[in-house]
């Protein structure tokens, strides 16, 4: 499948009939970097943008972002690095004015952000293709286009969703025509699709295996594949090792994990192989529950 990055070909993630699946690294902050490189991580698959805001919600200066993705890009050189764009927007709950909605109100913080990586990726010669950024709360394609405008002016050439929204899964066939890459995000879908609020100990109803889930997961997957886009998932979904081999037989080609998860995640991918990923995406997705879908597909890996 073509690529927009370019993934070293060394110690990647298998299926046991050699199907690779590349294990990315999620990052709080920079000084993750080292231990995620040393943990196995083939990349990054998501930084997070948390460290580049101050306390009063402030972006940091360009030059105190810069050396954070210079740091990253350092350790990982030739790999794949993915960076969350700055989150400006007003929360009011679960909902408001976030990603790029608040970006398109506040391009100023996105102009800034994408100076200090593109300066970050001239001084460590990394290739364009290798840095990407990625933006939440889409629902059009237009806004994907914009940003990839902006993404693509600002010095960076590859610009990616974070698929956390079921609107963006329903669109993911239009999306991804302007998109570089997605990137699911099971937790965030979970939430939309089942009104799950995650402050408010909803227990069940965030259960990553929820079919709902899995269902807009698979549209993405299906999107990806016709589009020769990549199609990664994050959060507790993709965390799973055995919730990961199903999102493998719904389309997914990388998992970005907390360095903690990758040798667990690792080590169950390489069981099975992707007829039986696909045998187990179609009993999860079937499923009337959360637990059912776990049941079916715990039932078929024992069987």
């Amino acid at each position: 499948m073509p690529s927009a990055f370019s993934t070293p070909s060394s110690d990647r993630g298998r299926l046991a009939d050699g199907q690779p699946v590349s294990l990315l690294a999620e990052l709080v902050d920079p000084a993750e970097a080292e231990s995620a490189a040393a943990g196995g991580a083939e990349g990054v698959g998501l930084l997070r943008s948390w460290f580049a805001v101050r306390r009063d919600g402030a972006p940091l200066p360009v030059a105190d972002q810069q050396a954070g993705y210079r740091r990253v890009l350092r350790t990982f050189p030739g790999a794949r690095v993915a960076v969350e764009a700055l989150d400006p927007g007003e929360r009011q709950g679960a909902f408001g004015i976030r990603g790029v909605r608040a970006l398109q109100a506040r391009p100023d913080v996105l102009s800034a952000q994408l100076d200090a990586l593109s300066g970050a990726a001239r001084e460590t010669g990394a290739e364009q293709v290798d840095v990407g950024i990625v933006t939440a709360t889409v629902t059009e394609p237009d806004e994907v286009t914009w940003f990839l405008e902006e993404a693509r002016f600002g010095g960076i050439a590859t610009a990616g969703v974070l698929v956390d929204l079921p609107a963006a899964a329903v669109l993911a066939g239009t999306i991804l025509r302007a998109a570089s890459f997605a990137t699911i995000d099971t937790d965030g879908l979970t939430r939309y699709a089942v009104a799950a609020d995650r402050t408010a100990g909803t227990g069940r109803w965030d259960d990553p295996w929820q079919p709902a889930t899995l269902r807009l997961a698979e549209l993405v997957g299906a999107s990806g594949s016709l589009a020769g886009k990549d199609i990664s998932a994050r959060g507790a979904g993709a965390a799973d090792p055995l919730l990961a081999c199903v999102l493998i037989g719904l389309g997914v080609t990388s998992l970005v994990l907390p360095v903690d998860r990758l040798a667990p995640v690792r080590a169950e991918l390489a069981r099975h192989t992707f007829s039986d990923c696909l045998r187990y995406a179609e009993l999860a997705t079937r499923a009337a529950s959360a637990q059912d879908a776990r049941r079916r597909v715990t039932a078929a890996v024992d069987h």
